[in-house]
């Protein structure tokens, strides 16, 4: 059983979160082992058992960039950063470069703020690619398309999660710089 059969829900990436934690919070009780102190070692067993997938699915799919690398592991897709274009390897190494001088002491506090603003502009810029194409993900499914080009989209899904992940990373150094 997959993360979305957990909660009954289709492959889909445009969840409504309240829904999904109302659900979560209603199987939580329907299964949580305390209601199980009386049943059989195998009822337990399979009411822990449960309680661990939920709260595995929950993390999961309430989480969007989880719910999107998710997604993609059910179709045997990953994000790892192998198709990453040649142009955002060099802004990355450039931007990596800054964030050194930053941990060196280096960059003036106004450098330090034009380098964040800078990495949550190309955030914020992946992470609307990412909304746009989950929502291209889910009319695909809602119109039954083909499974080449399901395919074809979860592997354009896969390379904005990686390129995005170059940048999150990023935007993590910078803020263990200072």
């Amino acid at each position: 059983m997959d993360y979305f059969e957990v909660f009954g829900l289709p492959r889909i990436l445009g969840i409504d979160l309240a829904a999904l934690e109302k659900t979560f919070h209603e199987l939580s009780r329907k299964y949580h082992p305390d209601y199980f102190s009386t049943a059989s070692s195998s009822e337990k067993t399979q009411a822990v058992r449960m309680t661990a997938l939920l709260n595995d699915a929950y993390r999961t799919l309430r989480h969007p960039i989880r719910r999107v690398e998710y997604l993609l592991s059910l179709y045997g897709f990953k994000s790892d950063g192998s198709k990453v274009t040649q142009a955002l390897l060099m802004e990355v190494f450039e931007i990596n470069e800054q964030i050194e001088e930053v941990k060196a002491g280096r960059a003036s506090i106004e450098e330090i703020d034009s380098l964040r603003a800078q990495i949550k502009e190309k955030r914020e810029r992946f992470d609307e690619e990412l909304r746009q194409a989950s929502l291209a993900w889910d009319e695909l499914v809602k119109n039954r398309a083909s499974e080449e080009a399901l395919k074809s989209h979860l592997a354009k899904l896969a390379e904005i999660l990686s390129e995005s992940s170059y940048i999150r990373n990023l935007e993590n150094e910078l803020e263990k710089a200072g």
